[in-house]
């Protein structure tokens, strides 16, 4: 299959790579390599990887900000796609954002502060491009990313001849989910309000002071490892904390002395690792309380 996807790609003058090291591409700095790496600017570009991708059978994988994702050492065998040019693009009207997939949350958000427009701050701190945040339903204890959300454009990754349309009342969203899966956002718009760009902008810092008491921020991390149970009801962090784990290690992966939900790479943790503490967390949790804690990070290539 390498020389029938590189031999058909190739004359559409799109960026593509081959064994590209995929932990540079994520915020955890774990990961292996690529069988191909693609760099794409725009959504033609998206659609002719994609048909080729098909045609040749190859597994697709798209990163936007990789702050979601844990990737085996051994790599991804098939097709990365990366979005970028024509995907970094946003603009807003009266009180009305639409937003390019690979646009980074928290850069959108600080625009539409800047624009006196409320309704996205409460997310202000959690990392990832726009797309993988609708994608997962990102949020916080008090707002979710779907709450402003009027629609979203998204291409089917086995079909990706047409642009869908889908308004938010047709989009399956529950905590942490999107059901979304098979297809790849393009953009998304939101209806945001009118406010006081004073109040906004006091707030985003109010939220950015208490994530640096809580979190370790500054850290190769993927934020919380997992979901809250019972749909956000009980805090994961605090049975992990109450289990002891907090420290708990596997070579240089080890849990959060500052959020038991938060594992760390301290600089060399290879998958592995990662997966050895998840697994001893998820076993403890469960023996201590009956609980099944759910990975709310995205595993590649791996099984737990």
């Amino acid at each position: 299959m390498v020389k029938d996807f590189l031999s058909l790609i190739k004359p559409h003058g799109i960026d593509v790579r081959q064994n590209e090291i995929l932990k540079k591409y994520t915020t955890l700095n774990i990961g292996g390599a690529a069988k191909f790496f693609v760099n794409v600017n725009n959504l033609l570009q998206l659609k002719t990887v994609l048909k080729i991708a098909n045609e040749c059978r190859e597994e697709i994988l798209v990163i936007g900000a990789g702050s979601n994702m844990l990737i085996s050492d051994n790599g991804f065998d098939g097709v990365v796609i990366k979005l970028r040019g024509e995907f970094s693009n946003f603009y807003i009207m009266d009180n009305n954002v639409v937003s390019y997939s690979g646009v980074m949350l928290p850069f959108l958000i600080k625009t539409t502060v800047d624009y006196s427009l409320g309704g996205l701050e409460e997310l202000f701190g959690i990392p990832g491009s726009i797309g993988g945040a609708i994608m997962m339903n990102a949020g916080t204890k008090t707002s979710t990313i779907s709450d402003n959300l009027d629609y979203i454009e998204v291409i089917e990754i086995t079909n990706p001849d047409k642009v869908i349309k889908l308004t938010k009342n047709e989009i399956n969203f529950g905590y942490r989910k999107s059901g979304l899966e098979g297809f790849i956002i393009v953009k998304a718009a939101f209806i945001l309000r009118k406010s006081d760009k004073d109040i906004l902008k006091k707030r985003i810092t109010e939220i950015l002071i208490e994530r640096n008491k809580t979190q370790p921020l500054g850290t190769f991390n993927v934020g919380c490892v997992f979901k809250n149970p019972q749909d956000g009801k009980i805090s994961s962090a605090k049975l992990i904390e109450s289990c002891g784990l907090k420290g708990f290690f596997c070579g240089d992966a080890y849990v959060s002395e500052k959020h038991a939900n938060f594992i760390i790479n301290r600089q060399n943790a290879t998958s592995e690792d990662f997966v050895k503490v998840i697994r001893h967390v998820i076993k403890t949790v469960k023996e201590k309380y009956n609980i099944e804690l759910e990975p709310e990070i995205k595993l590649i290539n791996i099984q737990l």
